[in-house]
């Protein structure tokens, strides 16, 4: 049986480069450590686990990470052995190689497809605004929309300003903002407070 070969993909997206190595079958193969680089890294933002999503292959998947408004880190994952690292801050990013496309959003939304399978429609999901609410500092307001039953988003705004959406997709939420602490449930419930001084 002849070993996997190590072959190497450049992701170039707002300037940042990544590399990730992709066995011919489209699974990701075993690395050296000149297969995964990354010259930018977000290491000094807070990261918040988001989510996991299986990729179109059956056989890898991504690990995203929230490390800012807009950036989020999609790790690719297989066989518990992290092979790479797509980023993004405000465009999506894209990998492709040996048929296997993965692209990163900065919603934090991951698709894949392999080539030869066409991609699918994509589902259909709206968010149903349930309720606005101030929260804990008088003058930041949040509004909450359904997605799914376990899933809730809701948009931060600050004097007219949005400041970021909180997304509770199976698991809590959380967002600060100059002493404000936000959590969003997914049952879509809502609760703030703030620092005392």
């Amino acid at each position: 049986m002849r070993a996997p070969r190590a072959l190497r993909t450049a992701l170039v997206t707002a300037g940042v480069t990544t590399t990730l190595a992709v066995s011919a079958a489209g699974a990701f193969a075993a690395p050296s450590s000149a297969d995964v680089t990354s010259t930018t890294r977000h290491t000094e933002a807070k990261r918040v686990y988001v989510k996991t999503v299986q990729l179109a292959d059956k056989v890898s998947r991504a690990k995203v990470h929230k490390t800012g408004k807009d950036r989020y880190e999609a790790e690719i994952w297989a066989d518990d052995v992290k092979y790479g690292t797509l980023y993004t801050q405000g465009m999506p990013t894209h990998a492709q190689h040996n048929g296997l496309h993965i692209t990163l959003e900065p919603s934090g939304r991951v698709t894949s497809w392999v080539d030869g399978a066409k991609p699918g429609p994509e589902p259909v999901v709206e968010r149903v605004l349930i309720g606005t609410s101030t929260l804990a500092d008088g003058s930041t307001t949040a509004k909450i929309y359904r997605v799914t039953d376990d899933h809730y988003e809701a948009d931060v705004f600050a004097n007219g300003v949005h400041l970021d959406t909180l997304v509770a997709d199976g698991r809590a939420a959380y967002g600060e903002n100059n002493g404000l602490h936000i959590a969003l449930h997914p049952d879509g419930k809502l609760t703030s407070w703030v620092d005392r001084p």
